[in-house]
């Protein structure tokens, strides 16, 4: 029996002392999120997609030949594998594609009982951003949002099929071989470069794939009309904007592609945003503080608050009260940024740090570190599906909107084949 499934924590329970400040909003968070791209998830590029899609149908394969595994770890080991192979094939330079150049490094035992264990790859693989798109563009079925629990549907089974038929690594399908590696019944994996191909992120998707992908995108699995109309209506425009390049884009002025309730959920999103970025802010201008007190570190709330939150708090402040005077149907972030709006510094700090209570805690009427504290400014804010996008090149779009507006431009230049010259503007194109 195969064991060690990892990565099953979401993003909403992270280990121990992650630095990441949710402060009770990953649910406004995640609701603003699918208001402005509905079921993308964390996904930038396609290769996220097939290598999540491939652990499930390999999974699959594997159990119904007597092997008990599970989706997650699968998947998991198919994208160390397509990381070890992308780094061995161009020098193990980094990539915003890549994960693990130093977890994978070193390492030659890439047989399935190896890598399919625990800490052999990283904490939080790609594969977490697809838990939410693979059954919204209809690529898996399940009555669950567990990962474990999806199962390879017709459109997940077609887009494996056209991304690998014109690859066969030791004259087997992809599929057959990742299956006969995960029985433990292969371990050719290194000299083949149609497996490198395959499944390296550095290759795009075939035209075919990318066709299919497309429309997934616009019809969508099992979701609303609305959903599927706003994502569809979403591709419209970072495609247009991928053909004209403008300089700069502000809320003045809604796109033709958008429509009026669309376009004003992405400003009230857009507006939550930077009052939570604001209040990351302000907590990470009291951690410094605290951090700089020497012995018994700690900020009294019986006392005048420090000038060095002054302008933190009154940034905080400006921004939650744009929120509110803008029209949004979000309960929790009104309550949220009436909490941040309030005229008392000391009862806003309170509340902030009642909410976070990782980094700082508050214990009476003073605030002291938590369990996560450094005295530092914290490097990665909170974000409800826990993905990086990667920044390189420059993408004119409104102050604040949904980082999944960003993710969606990138994963078109990745289909109309412009991704590699995105991320590495100054290298003469990609490998890909």
């Amino acid at each position: 029996m195969i064991e060690g499934a990892w990565g099953l924590l979401g993003p909403e329970f992270l280990l121990n002392t992650r630095r990441t400040r949710t402060l009770g909003l990953g649910a406004s968070v995640r609701r603003f999120n699918d208001l402005a791209v509905p079921g993308l998830g964390g996904v930038w590029y396609g290769k996220q997609l097939l290598l999540a899609t491939l652990g499930v149908a390999v999974a699959e394969a594997a159990r119904s030949q007597g092997v008990k595994v599970q989706n997650i770890e699968v998947a998991n080991a198919i994208e160390a594998l397509a990381c070890w192979l992308a780094f061995k094939s161009n020098g193990w330079s980094s990539d915003s594609r890549l994960r693990g150049n130093t977890k994978l490094q070193g390492k030659d035992d890439f047989s399935f009982r190896r890598v399919h264990q625990r800490n052999f790859y990283v904490t939080q693989p790609m594969r977490m951003a697809t838990v939410q798109a693979l059954p919204g563009l209809g690529f898996v079925e399940s009555d669950s949002a567990r990962f474990n629990a999806f199962c390879c549907a017709e459109g997940g089974s077609n887009f494996i099929e056209q991304a690998t038929r014109n690859y066969s690594p030791y004259k087997r399908s992809v599929i057959s071989h990742l299956t006969k590696w995960v029985l433990g019944e292969s371990d050719k994996l290194e000299n083949s470069l149609p497996l490198i191909q395959a499944l390296s992120p550095l290759y795009s998707l075939s035209e075919d794939a990318i066709q299919l992908l497309r429309e997934r995108l616009i019809q969508g699995g099992i979701e609303s009309r609305e959903d599927k109309k706003r994502r569809g209506n979403a591709l419209a425009w970072v495609e247009s904007l991928r053909k004209n390049r403008p300089d700069k884009l502000t809320w003045a002025q809604r796109p033709q592609e958008i429509s009026e309730d669309h376009w004003h959920d992405l400003q009230a999103g857009a507006l939550f945003f930077q009052a939570r970025e604001a209040a990351i802010a302000t907590l990470d201008a009291a951690e410094v503080h605290i951090g700089n007190q020497g012995a018994g570190q700690f900020l009294s709330l019986k006392h005048q608050v420090p000038d060095s939150l002054a302008q933190p708090l009154e940034k905080l402040k400006f921004a939650a009260t744009q929120y509110l005077d803008f029209a949004s149907v979000d309960e929790d972030a009104k309550t949220f940024c009436q909490e941040c709006g309030g005229d008392d510094p000391a009862s806003i700090l309170r509340k902030l740090v009642y909410r976070d209570g990782h980094v700082l805690r508050l214990i009476g009427d003073e605030i002291k570190p938590g369990a996560a504290f450094r005295g530092s400014i914290t490097e990665v804010s909170a974000n409800d599906e826990d993905q990086e996008t990667p920044k390189a090149g420059d993408i004119s779009l409104p102050e604040g909107i949904s980082y999944r507006v960003r993710n969606l431009y990138l994963l078109n230049l990745d289909m109309h084949g412009e991704l590699d010259e995105w991320l590495n503007p100054n290298a003469g194109g990609g490998e890909a």
